[in-house]
């Protein structure tokens, strides 16, 4: 049995560990969401307003994806690197770092309509197809244009798959720092997802939700779930921001959209909890 195929058997021996811990904690739990029932449902946005918690307008919607893998010490960056014009690049800890030799001006109200025809030019940005602007994890980030890396149907929400743009004075790109997965492969069969409306709810079983805090967003994309063997596995997974009430910093949660448990903060997509 040759080192590769070793490889694989620990990565799905430690996904069938987790499928199993994952239900083996939801079903302890005193109520569930997987009914359909709309009586229950009312009851907990019941309990959740008694609790000062704001929800807004939650999907029920289903979604799909895969677990996925990515070689977590394949040196695509560092290797194309010298690819890079007009800019000054460097590579470590697995980051490439850049600072533009001249600045490019944005619209701080749509820097994509910019940004998105840079990372087209490889001589700018290395594999920049295969990134896509994030409104959402850009507004969490003072003085970043936050790009994500596109997956099998979702997208990657882990800080192993960004590109962020260094912005001054909110019009001003000076240069990125930019992570990248390379040879993604899907290690098992889609499978269906719950609902954001569900995984709000899961996240409120878990005593995650603060008493006086409104949900700002929840987002479904890949985050990483463990490491082995020099491969990184990731899960699609429900990233929610909370804000408690007359503060401005957003907590970030994590919940497993295949199981519905909590996943504790095993990657920095943000910090713990991040300004806006």
């Amino acid at each position: 049995m040759n080192f590769r195929r070793i490889q694989w058997i620990f990565l799905i021996a430690f996904i069938a560990i987790d499928i199993f811990l994952g239900l083996s904690l939801t079903s302890d739990k005193p109520f569930t969401v997987t009914s359909k029932s709309t009586s229950q449902e009312s009851a907990i946005i019941k309990e959740m307003k008694n609790d000062s918690i704001t929800i807004g307008k939650l999907s029920n919607k289903l979604s799909s994806g895969y677990y996925i893998s990515s070689d977590e010490n394949d040196n695509a960056l560092q290797n194309n690197v010298s690819k890079l014009k007009n800019q000054v690049a460097s590579y470590s800890d697995n980051e490439l770092n850049s600072t533009f030799e001249s600045t490019i001006k944005i619209d701080p109200a749509h820097p994509q309509k910019v940004l998105n025809k840079v990372i087209k030019d490889q001589s700018k940005v290395l594999f920049g197809t295969h990134y896509v602007y994030d409104a959402r994890l850009s507004a969490e980030k003072d003085g970043m244009i936050v790009y994500v890396q596109k997956g099998p149907d979702l997208h990657v929400l882990s800080d192993d798959g960004q590109l962020r743009f260094k912005v001054r004075n909110k019009d001003t790109v000076t240069g990125y720092t930019q992570t990248y997965m390379s040879n993604i492969q899907i290690l098992r069969e889609e499978e269906t997802t719950i609902s954001q409306k569900k995984a709000v709810f899961w996240l409120y079983q878990h005593n995650e939700i603060p008493n006086n805090s409104k949900i700002k967003w929840a987002k479904l994309g890949y985050v990483k779930l463990l490491s082995s063997k020099g491969n990184n596995v990731y899960i699609p997974t429900w990233v929610i921001g909370i804000q408690t009430k007359n503060t401005d910093s957003t907590q970030i949660r994590q919940i497993n959209a295949f199981t519905g448990t909590l996943i504790k903060a095993n990657s920095n997509l943000l910090n713990e909890s991040s300004s806006n």
